[in-house]
């Protein structure tokens, strides 16, 4: 089932957690619905790797349904969007359908968001000459997808951020054998506007403890627009790529990013290029860090 969701797998793991108390109430009140008590308990998270790159994550729930019980295997990206679903068990005659049909198409790469507006616009919809049973596993599948990413979000939302570092570091430098996390927020005065910039930076290192190089991803404004930006920089401090996390139809902006590939961060910035005061700062506070780390 696993290597059937992540062909590209060799091997996987297991997470167990339990759902505590502060977590059902976080849950809970993330759910556009009501979830019995017994729903949260011990709960298994699988993932899938690639030798020591995760590639993806499986995660398994039984629902009531109108026909018993029915059993989902999700399989998520390591960003929490959905990639997919399998019913291992269930009696309704509509789950192979549903595996490939219009509600798999809109629930793939789906967060937690776009899956609870899912839920409502399924609720609200006119179901007139549709067979009740379609509708009911349709309403079920929705609502399961639902449970499982707020309890990813909630349950194992710290061990999903470092497994996305792994598989973000693997990616690029693959010599790396450990990694370590920094987040710090720099202040910075751009076109005579000061403000805050909050920054994550991966930190990778090979067998012998020697810097690799690290991912940076930023958030703050350029202009008037708020953007996060990711950052690859090489063990020289040279701007291995730079790009917008989100989509971005400023052109300048789009420019500037690819103006400052191979671009070294010590060096004093082109006051042409609008990101280069954010990349000369960047530099000081990955260099600082880094020192840290070191200790």
């Amino acid at each position: 089932m696993l290597f059937k969701a992540f062909p590209e797998a060799d091997a996987y793991s297991g997470i167990k957690r339990e759902v505590e108390q502060k977590h059902r109430r976080s849950i809970e009140a993330k759910l556009p619905f009501k979830v019995h008590f017994n729903e949260l308990g011990k709960h298994e998270l699988l993932v899938a790797f690639r030798g020591r790159r995760p590639a993806g994550l499986v995660y398994c729930r039984t629902e009531e349904a109108e026909w018993g019980l029915v059993e989902i295997a999700w399989h998520m990206t390591l960003d929490r969007r959905i990639v997919g679903f399998q019913f291992l068990r269930g009696r309704s005659r509509y789950l192979k359908t549903l595996e490939h049909g219009p509600l798999a198409t809109d629930l793939g790469g789906s967060n937690f968001d776009q899956v609870a507006q899912l839920v409502a616009a399924h609720d609200k919809l006119d179901h007139s000459g549709r067979a009740d049973s379609l509708v009911s596993i349709e309403r079920t599948t929705l609502r399961s997808a639902a449970k499982v990413l707020a309890i990813l979000e909630t349950v194992w939302q710290d061990q999903i951020e470092t497994l996305s570092d792994q598989a973000t570091g693997f990616d690029l430098f693959p010599t790396s054998a450990r990694f370590t996390r920094r987040s710090t927020t720099f202040g910075m005065d751009s076109t005579g506007t000061k403000q805050s910039i909050s920054t994550k930076i991966l930190y990778a290192y090979d067998i012998h403890n020697m810097f690799l190089g690290c991912v940076a991803w930023t958030r703050g404004k350029t202009g008037i627009e708020q953007h996060a930006f990711r950052w690859a920089i090489d063990r020289n401090m040279h701007v291995l790529a730079t790009q917008p996390t989100e989509s971005v139809r400023n052109v300048a902006l789009r420019k500037a990013c690819s103006q400052l590939q191979g671009r070294s961060l010590n060096v004093p910035p082109n006051e042409n290029m609008p990101l280069s005061p954010l990349a000369t700062v960047l530099g000081t506070v990955i260099a600082d860090l880094a020192k840290a780390d070191s200790r």
